[in-house]
């Protein structure tokens, strides 16, 4: 049997994270945040934005982290899932990981076909499962961790939109719970549910509308807001199972 310490291990620097999507949005505003508040070491992994996982490389590493990026494609998570941790190898046995990337698209109901359908589940769900098996198989004995999922919070609230991957991150948010019970007590796994955080692209003042019309606290958030969380999260010693709603209220 592993052996499991009585209770969790602090975080320390140098140790290893990997975030998927690290490379834009808030996925790097979380990475920036791992460096700089915990002095962790960070693995970026992306899809597509090879220009920016690699800035973003260059610039963790002026602050003292080591730092590298993986290309891999969330679609086949099983592969993406053994190329992100054979990249982390590299650096260490990696202690948090931060499932960010997703797939965010609307569509009616008449437009929804099986790609929709398969592309949101597996890269929303499917590939944190994937993810979380490699990262529970590397954890060495005695050790502990953290795995953090960023949902939404309309997977606890569903509107009238986003069917498919209001679903997806509904799907994700069950996981947390699981996977909380099943890796007890040697990992930790929480959920983050943003809010209105970055507007879409060409639409700026979607948030400003959104605060107004059905946000108690009447402003959008901010990727620092997400980044509070994460690193309270991490930190943390007695909470999981945890789904953490930044939001402004919006879910309720």
């Amino acid at each position: 049997m592993p052996v499991v310490p009585a209770t969790p291990i602090p975080l320390s620097a140098g140790d290893v994270a990997i975030v998927t999507g690290g490379a834009k949005r808030l996925g790097r505003g979380i990475s920036l945040a791992l460096a700089k508040r915990l002095s962790l070491d960070v693995v970026v992994h992306y899809g597509r934005s090879k220009s920016a996982a690699q800035q973003l490389v260059d610039e963790l590493k002026t602050i003292g982290c080591n730092s590298t990026c993986v290309a891999a494609d969330l679609r086949e998570p099983a592969t993406a899932a053994t190329a992100i941790f054979n990249t982390a190898k590299t650096l260490g046995p990696v202690r948090v990981l931060i499932n960010c990337a997703a797939v965010f698209e609307e569509r009616a109901l008449d437009s929804i076909d099986t790609d929709h359908w398969h592309q949101h589940l597996t890269v929303n769900a499917l590939a944190p499962l994937m993810l979380s098996q490699q990262f529970t198989a590397q954890l060495p004995s005695g050790q502990t961790g953290h795995i953090l999922n960023i949902v939404d919070w309309r997977a606890t609230r569903p509107p009238g939109t986003h069917a498919v991957y209001t679903a997806s991150k509904a799907a994700l948010c069950s996981l947390t719970k699981t996977l909380a019970q099943q890796l007890a007590p040697a990992i930790q796994v929480n959920a983050i549910a943003p809010g209105a955080m970055l507007p879409p692209t060409g639409a700026e003042d979607w948030h400003a509308q959104r605060a107004a019309e059905g946000i108690p606290l009447k402003r959008p958030g901010s990727p620092s807001d997400i980044c509070d969380a994460v690193v309270y999260l991490l930190q943390s010693r007695f909470i999981t199972g945890e789904i953490l709603h930044v939001s402004g209220g919006e879910q309720l």
